[in-house]
């Protein structure tokens, strides 16, 4: 699998996962699971209620036409501006997400890049002792209310518990709540850094709002 593939399955990957995890973003594991049933895919409503979320079907947190269309040709540089202008995160984590897509980009083994230099011991370890637990526990590890930081780790050791495929890793992930957006987008775009753009169902792909300005504004 050549670079390319993983650069264009990061963008997309995230995408996808931040319109996955939008309507049920900030909303406790409980919640998700009441009144969602889980997340299963694109959604602009609660399944049980039919109370509206004030979204639309594919839905993204922020227009991205825009920002491909000001990415430069350079992969690297890209995911920098990417990840600055759609991730939206304080600087000390852009910085840290950034390096991580950039490792991953040129050597995709995701064991050994998180146990080298990207975290301190005890963010690696607190990581790192999320494998063991159960996925209710997981949410309470990483506190249900997260943080910036606890989303972001929670993320990664989602991935480090399953990252064989792309649809079962994202939607558990969001389906555990609490920055469904932000987790979900961590999730999708490191899975596409893994694997690849094919890795991604064509039906998220096409499923995102305005999917063919989308892939037309990437492809150009």
């Amino acid at each position: 699998m050549n670079s390319a593939s993983r650069y264009r399955g990061f963008l997309l990957g995230s995408l996808v996962g931040d319109a996955l995890g939008l309507p049920a973003n900030g909303r406790p594991h409980h919640i998700v699971r009441m009144y969602f049933k889980g997340i299963k895919g694109y959604t602009d409503e609660y399944y049980t209620t039919a109370s509206p979320t004030g979204l639309r079907a594919g839905q993204t947190s922020i227009d991205p036409r825009p920002i491909l269309k000001s990415l430069p040709e350079n992969p690297s540089l890209a995911i920098d501006l990417w990840i600055h202008n759609f991730f939206q995160l304080s600087e000390t984590w852009q910085k840290t997400l950034t390096k991580l897509s950039h490792e991953l980009l040129e050597k995709p083994t995701l064991e050994q890049t998180l146990l080298g230099k990207l975290f301190d011991e005890k963010a690696k370890q607190k990581i790192l002792d999320g494998l063991d637990l159960f996925p209710t526990d997981l949410v309470s590890h990483f506190d249900g209310a997260m943080t910036e930081p606890d989303a972001i780790q929670f993320a990664l050791s989602m991935l480090l518990r399953n990252h064989d495929d792309f649809e079962t890793t994202v939607l558990s992930t969001i389906n555990m709540g609490g920055l469904s957006r932000l987790t979900g987008a961590i999730a999708g775009g490191m899975m596409g850094l893994l694997h690849g753009e094919k890795s991604i169902p064509e039906s998220l792909i096409l499923g995102l709002e305005r999917s063919e300005e989308i892939l037309s504004a990437l492809n150009s």
